[in-house]
């Protein structure tokens, strides 16, 4: 989607989950936390979910800045996560930081993102 000289637009993720009350404080205290590091604030939204058959389907959205400034801070462990792509791996870097803590939802890209 970019590189180190065009700004990021927004990133939407599919966060999906079968807890999602305790799954998404994790989400909200991870990504909440990193805001405060990047002395940021308001850069980020997790959309109340939709139900079905047990599964809870929410949006994430990561303002471009936000992640501009985690690559700045966790590049280096950014590029050594799994992915060809930038978007990728800072999806794959997201994910096993919110698993380390405990999150058991799943995260990728929302199909909005890949036409971008």
């Amino acid at each position: 989607m970019s590189d180190n000289n065009n700004p990021l637009g927004t990133f939407i993720l599919d966060f999906q989950t079968t807890t999602f009350e305790p799954d998404a404080k994790i989400a909200n205290d991870v990504l909440s936390g990193l805001q405060a590091r990047c002395e940021l604030e308001n850069q980020y939204a997790i959309d109340p979910p939709m139900e079905r058959a047990g599964w809870s389907f929410a949006k994430v959205f990561m303002s471009g800045q936000f992640v501009e400034k985690i690559r700045d801070r966790h590049g280096y462990e950014i590029e050594r996560s799994k992915g060809r792509k930038f978007d990728d791996r800072f999806v794959a870097w997201l994910a096993s930081e919110l698993k380390k803590r405990g999150c058991g939802a799943n995260i990728k890209l929302a199909p909005e993102m890949k036409g971008l």
